[in-house]
């Protein structure tokens, strides 16, 4: 996940880790840099959650960004934590990374049937089918439009808050797709100034990106060998975070054929969500050249 890639940067972080009670900081009166694990030292938190509402308005009292103790603040409540947070005195860039809202609500379907460290764990779930679910169960429908423009999850959108979302999103947002996320996470190292090609870079992007040898080898291997399969198990992160904190591991499930009755449904049902997520794609590859203009001016100032 991306998280891990600038854990394992060097980077300080804002996440839901700095507040875990295990590390004795979540009830600082102050903004601390800590180092959780003594095993990793180059692994740093702040001691604030900025992925909940409590904890966004706790970093915003402790002054988490006039601080300047974090580089990368992690929050899925995006519109929550720039009111919170920033000011026009102490400005941020939104770097987000986007994935398909059916993949994201399959995802969490299974996640939370089994996510027993979560806050929302619904062992429940396990007894229901995903069509069940996605109709009678699910209340985060249009969840990206929602978090975008600012709405409560059980709040209704229309297609006025979709051109509003798409709006936002064009004019402050470096986007990224979770199904890209080498290319995604690189585009985010030119804009926050970091070097994926020095020696940490490189063995940061190895290991959670693979060696480019190994990936020619594998497309090699892969070529004229596609089954066809009903049913393919993926394993990603927590669907409601995207980090899966209390899980290091991943979160195998299945996954829906695109075209299928239950991905119609689900995709349906997040109308609003699937045409942003497609308006995005498109985003992904138009600044795909302003990034690398930029990227380009950084390698000639360095030179000179």
């Amino acid at each position: 996940t991306a998280k891990r890639v600038y854990e394992c940067l060097g980077l300080t972080l804002a996440n839901r880790l700095g507040a875990d009670p295990r590390f004795g900081h979540h009830q600082d009166e102050e903004m601390v840099k800590f180092q959780p694990y003594s095993s990793n030292p180059e692994l740093k938190y702040v001691n604030v959650d900025t992925t909940s509402k409590a904890g966004i308005e706790r970093a915003a009292r402790l002054g988490l960004v006039p601080s300047g103790m974090a580089d990368i603040i992690f929050a899925m409540d995006v519109y929550l934590a720039a009111d919170q947070l920033f000011d026009p005195d102490h400005k941020g860039r939104i770097l987000a990374l986007f994935r398909n809202p059916v993949d994201r609500a399959v995802s969490k379907f299974y996640y939370l049937q089994t996510a027993t460290w979560e806050r929302t764990y619904r062992p429940e779930w396990k007894d229901m089918g995903i069509v069940e679910w996605a109709t009678n169960h699910n209340l985060d429908e249009n969840f990206i439009v929602k978090k975008i423009v600012g709405k409560k999850l059980n709040d209704p959108v229309d297609i006025a808050d979709l051109i509003v979302a798409k709006d936002i999103i064009r004019r402050h947002f470096v986007v990224g797709l979770m199904t890209d996320m080498e290319e995604s996470i690189s585009r985010f190292n030119v804009i926050l100034g970091l070097n994926f090609e020095d020696t940490k870079g490189k063995a940061c992007k190895k290991q959670f990106f693979g060696d480019k040898k190994e990936k020619k080898g594998d497309k090699k291997e892969k070529k004229g060998d596609k089954e066809e399969k009903k049913e393919e198990v993926t394993a990603d992160a927590n669907a409601e975070n995207g980090e899966g904190e209390g899980n290091p591991g991943a979160n195998p499930h299945p996954t829906l054929e695109e075209g299928s009755p239950e991905y119609n449904v689900i995709a349906e049902r997040n109308a609003l969500d699937m045409i942003l997520y497609n308006y995005i794609t498109l985003l992904f590859s138009e600044q795909k050249v302003v990034i690398d203009a930029y990227a380009s001016m950084q390698e000639q100032n360095v030179q000179l």
